[in-house]
């Protein structure tokens, strides 16, 4: 990113006397750490840190009281797996991909394993074995309508929400839109000002609209 590291380790030039209370706290162990060096500073206080918050998040949000959802997000990363789908298949990991097709509604499950292999067996030196990297191996080679099963799939993998920031920026969006003056607008009205606001950078064709709005009934003006 271009971006220069400070030559010291931030805050570890200036200290400051802890409250005797607070001495034996969480905050003042971490606040009292003395870093060796400049990663180990970034490993403990960010990168760790940013791991530590994510796991929490997937936690939260997926893993319910029946672990359903927990399980699902297991079963996609079996296919991830390359050795799982080498002869003979591994019994598990097709097993979770019954599961899976059972969820979404699938009945091809055969075919979807059929093209697990077809896809390692062209692809079998992998750099990241992810969804994403996947995903664009198969755009980048054109064999998505050779394997559309697995790509529907892999994109449903690959756009599980982690955080809640797109509902926050909706809602943030929302702020402005219903002001005073709109105080009074139907929901209906509403969602259709929102859904314009949020999704201002998708191209609308004006032909388009004005042929669907003529469409909708007769009117005094002539479009």
């Amino acid at each position: 990113m271009a971006i220069d590291l400070p030559s010291g380790i931030p805050g570890q030039g200036r200290r400051r006397k802890m409250p005797e209370r607070y001495k034996y706290s969480a905050t003042s162990a971490t606040e009292d750490q003395q870093y060796q060096s400049l990663d180990e500073y970034y490993r403990v206080r960010v990168f760790c840190v940013f791991l530590d918050t994510i796991s929490q998040e997937l936690q939260r949000r997926f893993k319910g009281g029946d672990n359903t959802t927990w399980g699902i997000l297991n079963d996609f990363h079996c296919m991830t797996v390359q050795d799982n789908w080498k002869e003979p298949v591994n019994e598990e990991a097709f097993k979770s991909l019954q599961k899976l097709c059972q969820f979404y509604e699938l009945e091809e499950v055969d075919k979807l394993r059929l093209e697990l292999k077809i896809f390692y067996s062209s692809f079998p030196c992998l750099p990241q074995n992810t969804a994403a990297t996947m995903l664009n191996l198969m755009k980048e080679n054109n064999v998505q309508e050779i394997l559309p099963l697995m790509l529907e799939l892999l994109t449903i993998y690959a756009t599980q929400p982690v955080t809640t920031a797109t509902v926050e920026r909706t809602f943030s969006k929302l702020k402005l839109v219903k002001t005073k003056l709109r105080s009074l607008s139907s929901e209906e009205r509403l969602s259709d000002l929102l859904l314009l606001a949020v999704e201002k950078d998708i191209t609308i064709n004006n032909s388009e609209v004005i042929s669907i709005f003529k469409e909708m009934g007769h009117r005094r003006v002539l479009l």
